[in-house]
């Protein structure tokens, strides 16, 4: 995976659509990895979130047809994905302080964001904690969903263990609790042949435990992980930068490369995630070159 060149494509490509739909899951396919991955490593990056990013490019770019006076408000507003002239004029007003109407007169001061590039410095610095570990297939039982945070996490512990409270053991199993297990975070990316997929689960190793109507089975296949130890609460800017780094500075300097078989993974342990010295980990699915 060359992440400088995807993410220059990914920039390139919007740029060639910024008057059209563009398709967030397409964005993460130029660079090969999952929506989860691609938002945290940009986000980064970049220092906005790729939604906003593509805001400001198109808000910028719609202030020259506003000034060359051929156009109405309401073509403009279409040009750039704009449902109705007043959100064009509402988020166009919240970006430069003005109206569209207003632009067009001369004199006004008015903001651009060109387009980015990134260049990649790999620095070294700071150590990077990490293990080869190979490790059987395995399941993990959760919820899947677009995205996942803590809140998901909390959910399915308290509906799992709710349920199992309530009789409910999904079959011949014994009740048992998921609350001291370690929380498994399936990174969002499996792509099939036909079609592109992208999902998240929540949950845990399923191990022996009972299968409840309405959650979600995922297969982990038999594969070889980079495993990175990272100290830091989850989701913090610690955190994006510890997965910016991996991906950026020690896949492409490293012996391996990304597994796309095999989704990523990010495991919590029991704890106190809100401590200093809470430690979770990154496990990234790889292959020796």
């Amino acid at each position: 995976m060359d992440w400088l060149n995807g993410m220059n494509n990914v920039v390139k490509y919007i740029e060639e659509n910024l008057t059209e739909n563009i398709d967030h899951d397409f964005l993460c396919k130029i660079v090969g990895c999952s929506r989860y991955e691609f938002s945290r490593i940009f986000s980064f990056m970049a220092g906005m979130s790729i939604s906003e990013y593509i805001r400001r490019r198109r808000l910028s770019q719609a202030v020259f047809d506003i000034q060359n006076g051929r156009d109405k408000m309401i073509d403009i507003a279409m040009k750039y994905c704009y449902e109705s002239q007043a959100a064009f004029t509402r988020a166009f007003s919240e970006l430069h302080n003005c109206s569209p109407l207003m632009a067009r007169k001369l004199g006004m001061q008015l903001k651009t964001y060109p387009k980015i590039s990134f260049k990649l410095t790999i620095s070294g610095v700071n150590e990077m904690n990490f293990r080869i570990e190979t490790k059987n297939c395995f399941k993990i039982i959760g919820y899947s969903c677009a995205d996942g945070d803590g809140k998901d996490w909390k959910n399915f512990m308290n509906n799992y263990n709710t349920r199992l409270r309530n009789g409910d053991t999904g079959g011949t199993h014994s009740p048992k609790s998921y609350y001291h297990a370690p929380f498994w975070q399936v990174g969002a990316y499996k792509f099939k042949k036909a079609e592109g997929e992208n999902f998240c689960i929540i949950g845990a190793e399923l191990a022996d435990k009972p299968v409840l109507d309405g959650m979600d089975v995922e297969i982990i296949p038999k594969t070889t992980w980079a495993v990175f130890a990272i100290t830091c609460k989850s989701g913090s800017k610690e955190a994006d930068e510890a997965c910016t780094r991996i991906f950026t500075e020690w896949l492409p300097t490293s012996n391996y490369t990304r597994d796309e078989n095999a989704p990523s993974l990010e495991v919590y342990p029991a704890g106190d995630a809100n401590s200093k010295d809470y430690k979770w980990e990154v496990w990234l699915p790889v292959i020796s070159k």
